[in-house]
């Protein structure tokens, strides 16, 4: 009768030590996961969404692409050149960023890039260039005047030429919602982690 005390015991310890773990994994995926608040972003948030208006470029495969081909993905829309180191190092960023969306399967295949390619460049080579980074991306050309339209609503400079490089400690990179409209700018972020942490407040 008296033996069984001492096994109620262990059974009750083994009991608390399994709800002290189930806190804890609970607190540290909460934690890791969770949604983070307005006070949290390093993201300049625009105080409302502003629709994203007309233009019609061409992507890397020769398709046309409007405002309405922005709808159904999350949007990171930047500018510049391809073949430019700078651009090069914005893009990969980038990249890391996509990865570190890995445990959210779903915002993972919503999200893109969209290079806006401003000098010219044979369409088989901007096909490879942006599929190089990740094949989930993409790249526009077209008329300047078009690609000013869209830049100017990205928040970058239209009275002058449009960049052709990048400075990944100056860069301006929009984030267009799957609805089409901007609802942030990503400026001079250069840590894949806080990219990738402020976009999941939008979603």
């Amino acid at each position: 009768m008296f033996a069984k005390q001492p096994q109620r015991l262990t059974i009750k310890f083994l009991l608390a030590i399994m709800a002290a773990l189930i806190f804890s994994l609970s607190y540290y995926l909460g934690n890791r996961y969770a949604r983070p608040l307005m006070t949290d972003l390093q993201a300049w948030t625009f105080p409302e969404p502003k629709r994203i208006g007309p233009f019609r470029l061409t992507d890397e495969q020769g398709r046309i692409f409007t405002q309405e081909s922005l709808r159904g993905h999350w949007n990171f829309l930047m500018a510049g050149n391809l073949a430019d180191p700078g651009c090069d190092e914005l893009l990969r960023l980038y990249v890391f960023a996509w990865n570190r969306l890995a445990h959210d399967r779903l915002l993972q295949k919503q999200t893109r890039v969209v290079f806006l390619q401003t000098t010219a460049m044979p369409q088989t080579e901007l096909e490879q260039d942006i599929e190089f980074y990740n094949p989930a991306f993409t790249a526009l050309s077209g008329a300047q005047e078009e690609m000013k339209s869209l830049a100017g609503q990205m928040g970058l400079p239209t009275t002058r030429s449009l960049p052709s490089s990048c400075n990944i400690k100056k860069s301006a990179v929009a984030l267009i919602n799957p609805d089409g409209f901007l609802v942030a700018l990503f400026t001079g972020l250069t840590d894949p982690v806080v990219i990738a942490h402020d976009q999941q407040f939008f979603n």
